[in-house]
């Protein structure tokens, strides 16, 4: 039983390219050379950079997703898949994944990991309803002392 394509938040991913696009195309920008008003290479330059950042953000958009089994979430990462089992999930932060707009959250051996939140957080709420081996904040750090919380 696999539910749809459960696609990331448009705009977690727009806030992450963002600053990386201003700060690349005022450099774009300078290495051209500082006139004004712009010349056309400046346009060009500017304008080839906000392409191509364009044409990232639909690929990253399109090719980032996550599928709903029984057992597992099947997180599709470009070309990588990677699994995470409900009953390997034991702990999840949900102070740090109601604020932020990611879900962090620690295996079984200790791993600590972070999904983005989709827009309607089906996949947040869906693992709290199916992890079944959750402990609490001090079980987590009695049995992993190194982490740092």
């Amino acid at each position: 039983m696999k539910d749809k394509r459960i696609y990331t938040s448009f705009k977690g991913l727009l806030l992450i390219y963002l600053p990386i696009y201003l700060l690349m195309s005022i450099i774009f920008y300078l290495i051209v050379g500082i006139k004004f008003p712009p010349t056309l290479n400046h346009y060009l330059t500017v304008g080839g950079w906000t392409i191509i950042t364009a044409i990232y953000l639909i690929f990253g958009y399109k090719n980032s997703y996550y599928e709903l089994t029984k057992h597992e979430i099947v997180h599709h990462k470009g070309s990588n898949i990677l699994y995470y089992k409900f009953d390997d999930i034991i702990y999840i932060d949900k102070v740090y994944s109601g604020k932020k707009l990611s879900i962090r959250f620690f295996t079984r051996i200790g791993d600590e990991r972070y999904l983005a939140h989709d827009p309607k957080k089906k996949v947040y709420n869906t693992m709290l309803e199916r992890c079944t081996n959750l402990i609490d904040k001090e079980e987590l750090l009695r049995r992993f002392p190194k982490i740092k919380y």
